[in-house]
C-alpha cells in the first residue's frame, strides 16, 4: 500500500475496496479485476483508491492480508476450544472441520487466486499465507500433542500440517465426482490421529 489508513473512515473506505476486490474475482476473474471496477463496486472515487493502492495487484495483495486475518483467527479461536479430556480423534475432527469449513466459505475466492492469478505465489503476502496456515495448523497439531502427551517429532508434524492442508484444498476446490467430503474428512482426521498417536 502506498499508506496505512489511519482514520476511521478511511478504515472503512480501504476495506470496502478489498472486499470490492473480492466481489469482483469471485464473480469475474481476474480478468475482470481493474482498479475502475474496483471504484465502481466499492463506491468511492477512482482518486480515493490511488491514493491507497498502487494499483489492482497491491489491493489482491492487501486481500490475501485479510484472509491471512481470517485464518488465522478462525483457526486459532478452534484450538483454543480444543479440550484435553476430549477423544483425541474426535478433537483432530473438529480441527480439520474447522480448516475445511474455511477453505468452503472462501472457495470461489481461493480458486481465482490459486488459479487465475499469475503472480500470486510471488506476493509477500500470499507467501505469509500459506506459513501462516502451515504454522496454525502446526500449533494445533503440537497442542494436540501436549494435550495427549504425545511425541512427534517437528519433521512429523510438518508433514501432517502439510499432508492435510493440500488434502483439504483439493477436496474443496478439485473434489472427484462422488466422493463424500464428510467421509474424506472422518478419514483424514483419524489418520492424523493415529499418526500423532504412534509418535
Amino acid at each position: 500500500m502506498k499508506k496505512e489508513p489511519r482514520q476511521v473512515r478511511s478504515r472503512a473506505t480501504v476495506q470496502a475496496m478489498v472486499e470490492a476486490c473480492a466481489r469482483i474475482l469471485e464473480e469475474r476473474g481476474y480478468a475482470g479485476l481493474t482498479t475502475n471496477a474496483v471504484a465502481e463496486v466499492a463506491g468511492v472515487s477512482i482518486g480515493s483508491v490511488y491514493e491507497f493502492f498502487p494499483g489492482k495487484e497491491a489491493i489482491v495483495a492487501r486481500l490475501a492480508d485479510t484472509l491471512l486475518a481470517d485464518v488465522s483467527a478462525t483457526l486459532n479461536a478452534r484450538f483454543e476450544r480444543t479440550d484435553s479430556r476430549e477423544d483425541l480423534h474426535r478433537a483432530m475432527r473438529h480441527l480439520i472441520g474447522a480448516l475445511h469449513d474455511l477453505i468452503s466459505q472462501h472457495r470461489k475466492l481461493l480458486q481465482v487466486l490459486i488459479f487465475q492469478v499469475p503472480f500470486v505465489q510471488q506476493l509477500p503476502s500470499a507467501q505469509k499465507l500459506q506459513q501462516e496456515l502451515l504454522r496454525v495448523v502446526v500449533n494445533g497439531l503440537s497442542k494436540s500433542r501436549e494435550h495427549y502427551r504425545l511425541t512427534v517429532p517437528p519433521s512429523s508434524l510438518y508433514l501432517m500440517a502439510t499432508s492435510t492442508a493440500g488434502s483439504l484444498l483439493h477436496l474443496v476446490l478439485m473434489k472427484p465426482a462422488g466422493l463424500d467430503a464428510g467421509t474424506v474428512l472422518d478419514d483424514l482426521a483419524n489418520k492424523m490421529a493415529d499418526w500423532l498417536a504412534s509418535g
